[in-house]
């Protein structure tokens, strides 16, 4: 019986994190509960959760989505924002974290760790100019950013304040980080 309500619990964790984040890749679930050791059991609950229709698997990409919707309007910025996101957590204990509205363009996800709040942003070179000029009007006090670029190559570029660090992101979850400005 205790085993039933552990792989309840799990697909109810499960469940919540395809929710709050709207897609992810199977690889960040395991990675993102591999920190709490319970990545053994994240199979299972997808297989239940997939068998009850309660998320959507894509058949091509293997990407699991809250439902097809989700998955047609998936942002890249935002997967790569969660391997960020699963690689702090394993630096330092995160109490909190969300998705960011869509007005708080480039960040992509809020989470706080040791009582204090940071974000990750997401921009790529296209972008560059954009976050540039929304930084030098709008300061997030009390804020400390992690900035997700596509190439290391651009980050002396970048104007953002209070900003901790840089990083890259490989599609398989490998991130590099940069302490400051190339």
């Amino acid at each position: 019986m205790d085993y039933l309500n552990q792989q309840k619990q799990m697909e109810q964790e499960v469940l919540s994190l395809i929710k709050k984040y709207n897609v992810l890749y199977k690889r960040q679930l395991y990675a993102f509960f591999e920190n709490c050791g319970k990545d053994g059991r994240v199979g299972r609950a997808l297989k239940s959760l997939g068998k009850d229709n309660r998320i959507y698997i894509n058949p091509v990409t293997r990407m699991v989505a809250a439902n097809e919707n989700s998955y047609a309007a998936r942002e890249y910025g935002t997967l790569q924002a969660v391997w960020v996101l699963i690689s702090l957590m394993k630096q330092k204990k995160i109490e909190e974290h969300f998705l960011a509205a869509k007005d708080e363009f480039p960040v992509r996800i809020i989470f706080v760790g040791d009582a204090e709040i940071y974000d990750i942003l997401y921009i790529p070179e296209s972008d560059v100019e954009l976050v540039n000029n929304l930084f030098a009007r709008k300061r997030i006090e009390c804020c400390g950013h992690v900035a997700a670029v596509e190439s290391a190559e651009y980050i002396h570029r970048l104007r953002i304040p209070d900003v901790l660090g840089f990083c890259t992101v490989e599609e398989d979850g490998k991130i590099e980080y940069y302490k400051q400005n190339l």
